[in-house]
């Protein structure tokens, strides 16, 4: 009897143990339908105030809480990687000179809100995902021509379509 008491917690303890390692972590950012070449997502949420955020949190991230990364008063976009441990450059663009200044750097990039473009003629946002060997540059905007989101050719566009 003695023997079986002392076991039992050791019992215990493995079984407990040997369940952990068989648990997945699923992510909401999963149910984005990625397809191959996108390494990031992003949406289009207004100009000067951010809409239908819950929209996007409710399916397709994990935590409410987002950085927002202000480089002008104009429009607002949710940016999400792909991939865990990518990296990411953030440049402000100078309409004048045309000239770029890194103004951020995160090697381990998570989901973000940016805020750029107070010009409807000139995207002063330059945004670099860096995973692995795959690097992909680009500026979001609304296109003038028919207020269509253009988020790049290596990312998808999430926005949510007007109701």
């Amino acid at each position: 009897m003695k023997r079986a008491f002392f076991y039992f917690p050791l019992l215990l303890c493995l079984f407990l143990l040997g369940g952990c390692g068989g648990v997945e972590k699923v992510s909401k950012r999963d149910n984005i339908p990625f397809q191959e070449g996108q390494l990031y997502a992003a949406a289009y949420l207004g100009y000067q105030q951010i809409d239908d955020l819950d929209y996007y949190l409710e399916r397709y991230l994990d935590d409410g809480e987002l950085p927002v990364h202000y480089l002008s008063g104009g429009d607002f976009y949710l940016v999400i990687p792909r991939y865990d441990g990518m990296a990411l450059a953030l440049s402000r663009s100078d309409i004048e000179t045309l000239q770029s200044t890194l103004i951020y750097e995160d090697p381990d990039c998570r989901p973000f809100l940016l805020q750029c473009n107070a010009s409807d003629i000139f995207a002063d946002a330059v945004s670099r995902l860096t995973y692995r060997d795959e690097s992909v540059e680009f500026s979001p905007f609304l296109s003038l021509k028919d207020g269509s989101v253009d988020i790049g050719a290596g990312g998808l566009d999430l926005t949510k379509p007007a109701e």
